[in-house]
């Protein structure tokens, strides 16, 4: 809940190199914010060590791409432009984007069709890849409980189709682990993947209960920093979630010590 700027401030003290900003459709960062308030703390972030690799928002789980109401889905293509505008001006290189929701976990009825959904989401970024590249950022598209593109062959086979540098993917480790394995993501991803999003996962007990502390969860780290390497990942490490920071860091380097050239990009 602290004020964008000193959120900043907070992980450079901890240490860490970066920082995910969050937009809200009110509050202190919006789609509306100006874009000389991004660019403000784009120069504060430099001035203490620190990037702003990306920007989040969870609009798109009520808006989005996939929806069946063609005014819903301009709108969830007006707020990308806006958010990549933003993400632009805070130097920022990605954002992520939940692209259509076919349903929740606890949703026993569709919202809509899986096939429409992925119609309409193709839709879309092949009119928005063209605003993605004239600003230089990337629509990374996250993994998370939509009933959406759940393996990552779909993934692959969507990012290609669109077929621009400016649509990528962003794996959420801990989100994938309750219906696969973030290595196999990961390696069949390969250059595609533009943003990671570390998080744990503890099988053992279902639903949004499994979360839990990075190192206490069921997911193999070993096996996922493996898998990075293997590609060849050099983007940021962005930890999603609850904590305070001087545990996050000191977690994060413990699961990164042997593997020095990815700890450095932790944020």
């Amino acid at each position: 809940d602290l004020p964008p700027a000193e959120q900043v401030a907070a992980v450079a003290r901890a240490g860490f190199g970066g920082i995910e900003l969050v937009l809200g459709e009110n509050g202190p960062l919006s789609f509306d914010t100006a874009l000389a308030e991004f660019q403000s703390l784009a120069d504060q972030a430099a001035s203490l060590g620190v990037s702003i690799t990306s920007l989040a928002t969870d609009f798109f789980w009520r808006v989005n791409y996939g929806a069946a109401e063609q005014a819903e889905r301009a709108r969830a293509m007006d707020m990308t432009v806006r958010m990549l505008d933003r993400a632009a001006a805070a130097r920022a290189g990605a954002i992520l984007v939940v692209p259509a929701v076919v349903g929740r976990a606890d949703e026993p009825r569709r919202r809509v069709a899986y096939a429409d959904a992925l119609n309409r989401t193709y839709e879309a970024l092949l009119t928005l890849r063209f605003d993605a590249e004239d600003r230089g950022v990337v629509i990374a598209i996250e993994n998370v409980w939509n009933r959406f593109l759940v393996s990552p062959l779909e993934v692959v086979e969507l990012i290609d189709r669109v077929n621009s540098p400016c649509v990528a993917a962003y794996l959420d480790v801990g989100n994938v682990l309750a219906y696969g394995y973030p290595e196999d993501w990961i390696e069949l991803l390969g250059r595609r993947l533009a943003r990671v999003h570390v998080k744990d996962y503890d099988l053992r007990r279902p639903g949004a209960a499994g979360f839990c502390p990075l190192g206490e969860g069921s997911v193999e780290w070993p096996a996922v920093i493996a898998a990075l390497r293997k590609v060849a990942y050099a983007g940021p490490l962005t930890y999603e979630g609850p904590g305070e920071l001087a545990d996050i860091a000191a977690r994060l380097s413990r699961i990164l010590a042997d593997n020095c050239d990815l700890a450095e990009e932790k944020t």
